[in-house]
């Protein structure tokens, strides 16, 4: 998990792929937050990952950053919406890494990724894979 927070302390941009209905994949960048446990975006309900997370909620999110040498990290597992009961925690998040709520947060809904164990046989010195 430090691998991820590392990363994301010099980027908070990530590729989100999903599955489309007739299993193609869709990937989008976004912006992405984590606490000790998961990654979590914030996306309109009626987006197309937001669409194919509801239908199949089996993703993969990367996040990497240049600062220095290149690091990469991978997390692939299943991606829960989040209730309005589990949203500000996830909005303290945000604003511990950025200072205030973006308004493009504004009517959109919390999504939720657990980052899992860690895949050492794959991962190397600057890539590091998770799977749940």
């Amino acid at each position: 998990m430090e691998e991820i927070k590392a990363i994301l302390s010099d980027n908070l941009i990530g590729t989100l792929a999903t599955l489309n209905e007739d299993g193609s994949p869709w990937a989008t960048p976004l912006h992405v937050f984590a606490d000790d446990e998961a990654l979590y975006w914030f996306s309109k309900d009626t987006h197309q990952h937001s669409l194919n997370i509801e239908r199949d909620p089996r993703v993969a999110v990367t996040v990497w950053s240049q600062s220095g040498a290149t690091r990469g990290a991978y997390v692939t597992g299943s991606a829960t919406k989040l209730s309005a009961e589990e949203t500000p925690a996830v909005l303290d998040i945000v604003v511990s890494a950025v200072g205030k709520i973006p308004p493009v947060f504004e009517n959109t809904s919390a999504y939720r990724l657990p980052i899992g164990q860690i895949n050492s046989s794959k991962s190397s010195e600057n890539r590091w894979y998770f799977y749940t």
